[in-house]
């Protein structure tokens, strides 16, 4: 297993057979503490369960009735109320909360954390955690995205193999990251056995491009959709849509407050591709004016 890490101004390459089996086999973690069984802690905590690479998967989440939710979903073996007592045994912690919310988090769990836990995150912006993530827990925090979700949310939307197959953003606090360090070991393994495929980037690297294939891509959705709510009839064109109006606009039926929050936490870089693309529709704009496109 070996990768090549860039940095943030040169183009990512890696050497990581994602969808293949683990070169060796792996060792299931005893305790597994999701912090937020929404979608993806749900999906998460089922894809550790169906695959048996956790003994015990514990889920805390500020909602308890998503707690008991969880639990009956069969995402966690464990519900657990109490955020230290959720994290102090446990010897991974994975943080699928919001972006927002979850430098913070770290910040609370931080006294309650063993010496030896591997923390890491799912979430969609990078900088800011991982660098709240080095600064209190080191090489032990490893920063993580799975390219997976769905327009649904909550953990009534998870399922246990949404990440199949998925690209998996892997952001090291190092530089230049040792593959053999343990932490990083055990995570990219994990990930292989879930058969999903680790891509190892660095923080500025991982939100400069996820700004371009997922965030505006969710802005775009959402102005179409109020482009055409905003005509006089709406109705009937909805009536009259069909696949390619659909397939444009079904992420705008996401949570729009969770993709509030991580517009304005990759503002800087979202705010890029955006000038880009209008670049690009002002230039397609001025080609129909002119009769030459």
């Amino acid at each position: 297993m070996t990768a090549e890490f860039t940095s943030a101004n040169s183009r990512p390459s890696l050497e990581l057979e994602g969808g293949a089996e683990p070169s060796s086999p792996f060792l299931p973690f005893q305790r597994v503490a999701i912090l937020g069984v929404g979608l993806m802690g749900g999906s998460f905590g089922m894809a550790l369960r169906a695959r048996g690479l956790a003994q015990t998967v514990v889920g805390w989440d500020r909602n308890p009735d998503t707690l008991s939710l969880a639990q009956q979903r069969g995402a966690i073996d464990l519900a657990e109320p109490d955020l230290a007592l959720a994290v102090q045994d446990a010897d991974a912690i994975f943080l699928a909360v919001p972006v927002t919310i979850a430098p913070d988090l770290l910040e609370r769990i931080a006294p309650y954390v063993g010496p030896t836990a591997l923390l890491s995150d799912l979430g969609s912006v990078k900088t800011e955690i991982v660098a709240t993530g080095e600064r209190l827990f080191g090489e032990r925090f490893i920063g993580g995205h799975p390219m997976a979700g769905s327009e649904q949310s909550g953990v009534g939307a998870s399922r246990a193999d949404l990440f199949e197959a998925a690209a998996w953003a892997i952001v090291p606090t190092e530089a230049e990251p040792v593959l053999s360090e343990p932490s990083l070991a055990r995570l990219l393994t994990l990930i292989t056995a879930l058969n999903a495929r680790p891509l190892l980037l660095d923080a500025a690297t991982h939100d400069r491009l996820v700004a371009l294939i997922s965030h505006l891509p969710h802005v775009l959705a959402f102005a179409l959709r109020n482009t055409v709510e905003t005509d006089l009839e709406r109705e009937l064109a909805l009536q009259l849509a069909g696949g390619s109006y659909r397939d444009m606009t079904r992420v705008a039926s996401s949570d729009p407050d969770l993709w509030r929050g991580i517009f304005q936490a990759n503002r800087d870089f979202l705010l890029a591709a955006l000038t880009t693309y209008e670049q690009q529709l002002t230039t397609l704009i001025q080609s129909l004016r002119d009769n030459t496109i």
